[in-house]
């Protein structure tokens, strides 16, 4: 048996990607993934809403106590989206007691990453809450600014308030108001 002399064929060309070009793509789907992600925003308002809420009312909480024990009048004052504590006192022993603002990292708002929104009912009435700036400009000696919600040396807590606390959309609100058997009480409430 003789072979013929010839040519010897090549095998044929296997047509697939080659480890460059297979690089190369997942380089380019990689970018674009990282780039949705960043885009994408992972804040949990939910989340965010029932602990800034939490928040609030602990701090009136300690408020509370703390006009307990230091034997001292404190005080709440709410606007849009901020509040602040104020404390009955006198600038000089002997003189006339007046609200001046707590100055108490422990008793202070903290901006948050989302607008929260306050409303305020007192005894039932809705109170129309102004910026801090408004109210110091409209204040002045025979009408001087004054807390909305009182924390009374002897415990209580004057009037009877509710604060609504709601995200920018209106989908999570809690409010936080005076209790029966607890002096402040906090629960999630739906959108009215």
């Amino acid at each position: 048996m003789r072979m013929k002399a010839g040519r010897i064929r090549p095998a044929p060309a296997s047509r697939g990607f080659t480890l460059i070009e297979l690089l190369v793509t997942i380089a380019i789907i990689a970018i674009l993934v990282g780039a949705v992600v960043i885009t994408i925003d992972f804040r949990n308002v939910g989340k965010a809403m029932r602990d800034s809420a939490r928040r609030t009312a602990l701090i009136m909480q300690l408020a509370s106590d703390q006009a307990v024990y230091s034997r001292a009048e404190f005080g709440i004052r709410f606007h849009p989206q901020s509040y602040e504590f104020w404390v009955l006192s006198a600038e000089e022993e002997g003189a006339e007691k007046t609200w001046v603002p707590v100055d108490d990292e422990r008793l202070s708002f903290r901006e948050v990453d989302y607008p929260v929104n306050f409303e305020l009912d007192l005894s039932g009435v809705p109170v129309v809450l102004e910026t801090l700036e408004e109210e110091l400009s409209g204040a002045t000696e025979e009408s001087p600014i004054v807390p909305h919600v009182l924390f009374l040396s002897n415990g209580e807590l004057l009037p009877d308030f509710r604060v609504l606390m709601r995200d920018e959309e209106e989908e999570y609100n809690w409010q936080i108001a005076n209790g029966d058997l607890q002096p402040i009480v906090l629960e999630q409430v739906d959108t009215p």
